[in-house]
């Protein structure tokens, strides 16, 4: 999986969300829009996945 821009992800620790703005590297880096402070940050998806703290917005509630 890579980032695509528009995805939306929240913190299962701290509830904080981003928005993916850009992408490079066929999306294996992300550049993320914190929307609480509006900061921004690129991260490598191998990273990002990695600390299992982020999950995509919908995906917590989804229902299979």
């Amino acid at each position: 999986m890579r980032f695509a821009v528009g995805q939306a992800f929240e913190s299962a620790v701290s509830g904080r969300q981003a928005v993916v703005t850009e992408t490079r590297d066929d999306g294996h880096a992300g550049h993320l829009r914190f929307l609480d402070n509006g900061q921004k940050q690129w991260v490598l998806w191998a990273q990002f996945l990695h600390e299992g703290e982020w999950l995509p917005i919908g995906m917590k509630d989804a229902v299979t």
